[in-house]
């Protein structure tokens, strides 16, 4: 009970849609159940007792029988005419007119529910979304992409279906359509041909909508493609998004595209409901062609009363659409489940929350002391790491795969929380900080940089969505993007593809660099930058690096140690212990790891390192 409360209280906002659908749906109910009872005037017609009198002088008892008695009343007095012929002509006008009624409300009330399914849709996905875009990095580690994909599109999909009083038109099995055209051919041939001559009027709408169905069709599966990409790209690049601090750009572009989705759904419901609307009601009408024609047959006497309400119980039944509930055990117990696997990510807190000081600026030193860090527990990555890095300094990171350099910087960013130690910054801890603002003071650039598909210039100020033109081409001069940018198709105006698949590698480094400073941020992050480039692209986005670190605090994860020589400090580290520091000549000088590695890399002294710069 307690989730579908919750499920309520997310469809609140939709309140007067899901009233106006139930008003629409109570009202073709009624008009269904008037065009039952219409069955007994249909008798009296047919059998020579309809009369204004007839109907006066039948006794009632009970209020339910008066208001039934009276009903019969008032259609006795619409269709009564002096002759029975035109007492029949008026019943079948009115049965017409009722189906007309109850057609025109079936289809808005179509239109009101897909608009409320696909609203209320829209908007749990777009709170599930929020959520995790500002969920903590470690509960991404324990995730796959494709569960987390799952639960924003069939999840909720399946929870709808749940929450919402809708019907769904049912599939008519074969069987019983055969048995019941079977029946039909066996009370009259020639009423059959007649009551199916309506299908070719169905094959000319279904022809007419067709090509607007699939128009809108093929909108729907490119808007569905759209925010799947968006979802897919936010969740592989949510460390760049939150380092960025650009979780509300990323929010944006899925809430567009979601948007979008549900314009072309309801346009597409609005088609698709049209057609079993019309052809129901040019069925309806052929029903009534039938009716009166087989009335004729009956007072001409060659066909029974009883033959042709046989024909025309059939006939409805063969012809009408049947709906239902969905309210089938199995289908609401598997909604449980979805809700329930939804809710436990809403319900989810971030394990490094946000404090509440803005930050004040970077003046004096980042401060590491004794830090210890793990992903699982009692096996640490870090141990009892003390570390400074002061304003205005260039500090490398080294040391073998695994040896704990990324997870150092990570904390620094504030990606993660040491569960042992404080990070100071000027003196204060870090975690006492506004998350987005403390964010603010890194750019940070990685190996394999996260870019979205869309245009260079969109790309670049994605962390800064207010920032100008100007702004974004300065960023571009200073990472030595500008002259291959211009020299694209369409300028700052290319889309470069999936993951930037367009570009070179170099390029898409370049862009990256462009975005991380865009926002002069005064502590740039460079993770292996260059170490997946070949040597001539390593050469211009090694230049592009020491143009843009110029006046600002470094922080180098360095793979080729060419890069690092002239570093203000080398800091190397083993197993998750920081085991010497200090400038390359010292270290080289001491004889430890770090000539160890650069002897590994086949440099023997400092004039014969070449730095790409």
């Amino acid at each position: 009970m307690r989730t579908f409360v919750r499920i309520a209280a997310l469809l609140y906002p939709f309140a007067g849609l899901f009233l106006l659908a139930l008003l629409f749906n109570a009202g073709f109910s009624f008009l269904s159940t008037v065009s039952i009872a219409l069955i007994h005037p249909i008798l009296q017609v047919l059998f020579g007792t309809a009369s204004p009198a007839a109907a006066a002088s039948t006794a009632s008892t009970g209020a339910l029988s008066s208001i039934k008695e009276q009903f019969y009343a008032v259609v006795q007095n619409l269709i009564f005419s002096s002759t029975p012929e035109q007492t029949l002509l008026n019943l079948c006008l009115l049965i017409i007119g009722l189906f007309f009624l109850k057609n025109l409300l079936k289809y808005v009330g179509r239109i009101v529910n897909a608009q409320l399914t696909e609203r209320s849709v829209k908007h749990i996905r777009d709170i599930l979304f929020k959520k995790l875009t500002h969920l903590s990095l470690d509960f991404f580690n324990r995730q796959k992409s494709g569960n987390l994909i799952s639960l924003v599109t069939n999840d909720v999909a399946v929870v709808n279906q749940t929450i919402t009083p809708i019907f769904t038109i049912l599939v008519r099995e074969p069987l019983q359509v055969l048995l019941l055209l079977l029946l039909l051919l066996s009370l009259s041939v020639k009423l059959t041909l007649i009551a199916f001559s309506s299908s070719i009027l169905s094959l000319v709408i279904v022809g007419t909508a067709r090509k607007y169905l699939r128009r809108y069709a093929s909108r729907i599966q490119n808007a569905m493609a759209e925010y799947s990409a968006v979802l897919e790209e936010t969740i592989s690049g949510i460390k760049i998004i939150k380092l960025l601090s650009a979780e509300n750009s990323a929010i944006r572009r899925f809430t567009h595209h979601t948007a979008q989705y549900v314009r072309a759904m309801i346009k597409h419901q609005k088609v698709l409901g049209l057609i079993p609307s019309i052809s129901e009601f040019f069925a309806i009408v052929a029903l009534t062609v039938v009716l009166f024609i087989g009335g004729q047959e009956v007072f001409a006497n060659r066909m029974s009363g009883e033959d042709l309400m046989t024909f025309l119980f059939a006939l409805f039944a063969i012809m009408a659409p049947i709906t239902n509930l969905i309210g089938i055990p199995s289908v609401v117990q598997h909604g449980l489940v979805a809700a329930e696997r939804i809710f436990a990510v809403l319900d989810r807190s971030p394990s490094v929350r946000s404090g509440t000081k803005k930050v004040p600026g970077f003046h004096r030193s980042i401060e590491l002391r004794n830090v210890w860090f793990a992903y699982e527990e009692n096996r640490p990555v870090l141990k009892n790491i003390s570390l400074e890095i002061p304003r205005g300094s260039t500090v490398a990171l080294v040391g073998e795969s695994g040896s704990g350099k990324s997870t150092l910087v990570d904390l620094i960013l504030r990606l993660y929380d040491p569960q042992k130690g404080v990070i100071l910054l000027d003196g204060e801890d870090i975690r006492t900080f506004d998350l987005a603002s403390y964010h603010s003071l890194f750019g940070v650039v990685t190996q394999d940089p996260i870019l979205f598909n869309d245009t260079v210039f969109e790309n670049i100020r994605f962390a800064k969505p207010d920032a100008t033109e100007e702004e974004v081409r300065r960023a571009a001069r200073i990472a030595y993007a500008d002259v291959f940018i211009e020299q694209l198709p369409n300028g700052y105006q290319t889309y470069i593809g999936d993951r930037g698949v367009r570009l070179s590698g170099g390029q898409r480094q370049r862009i990256a660099i462009a975005r991380a400073v865009l926002a002069n941020p005064p502590i740039l992050v460079f993770d292996e930058a260059t170490s997946a480039l070949d040597s001539q692209s390593e050469k211009i986005v090694q230049d592009a690096i020491q143009r843009v670190m110029q006046g600002k605090t470094a922080i180098i994860i360095a793979h080729r140690l060419s890069t690092i020589a002239d570093a203000d400090r080398i800091v190397v580290l083993k197993n998750g212990s920081i085991i010497e520091q200090g400038t390359h000549h010292e270290l080289i000088q001491r004889g430890g790891e770090y000539a160890r590695l650069v002897e590994l890399q086949k440099f023997a002294a400092p004039s014969e390192i070449v730095v790409e710069s």
